[in-house]
């Protein structure tokens, strides 16, 4: 998958997850955090990413980082109030979490080494209108072809989600 469904997901999660009341400023980073960890198993580090595609898209290495950090928010009370509490550190495992299942989407030949350093076991769940963009497609048509098939697919769960936090706020 592409950084186009990946931020897509993440935003919209973010939509459903975001505090109340909180400043322009204070939005703008909120979603980039959730842009990030949507993100965050592709980001280029050494021993990480399309790299170590085991290791950075594992359920369980996910569930280690995310313990991690909720762990260091759960015990700075400040910084827990202040980014939404508890549905906002959940918002932010899944918006990883949904990074795992999003790639599962695509027919790669490898699968989701979703369950190292476990089971050799890889999670496939292709769906035909969805391909892989590497390097040396990214800039071609078919890889404009593949940014454009993601922003129609996955836009509209983005607009969902606006419309159900505009439902959601109405309520009393």
């Amino acid at each position: 998958m592409t950084l186009v469904g990946h931020t897509l997901t993440g935003a919209a999660i973010g939509v459903l997850c975001k505090p109340k009341h909180t400043s322009k400023k204070w939005q703008v980073a909120y979603f980039c955090v959730f842009v990030l960890l949507a993100n965050a198993p592709d980001l280029p580090f050494r021993h990480w990413g399309h790299n170590r595609y085991d290791v950075s898209h594992s359920v369980f290495v996910a569930l280690l980082a995310i313990a991690i950090a909720t762990g260091l928010l759960a015990s700075w009370k400040t910084a827990r109030t202040k980014i939404g509490g508890w549905r906002t550190i959940i918002g932010g495992a899944a918006a990883w979490l949904s990074h795992l299942l999003l790639d599962s989407f695509y027919n790669h030949g490898r699968g989701i080494a979703i369950f190292w350093p476990f089971s050799g076991s890889r999670l496939a769940l292709p769906i035909p209108w969805f391909s892989v963009v590497t390097a040396s497609t990214r800039f071609t048509s078919h890889g404009l072809r593949e940014y454009l098939v993601e922003l129609a697919s996955y836009l509209p769960v983005l607009l969902l989600a606006v419309g159900l936090r505009g439902i959601l706020r109405k309520e009393p």
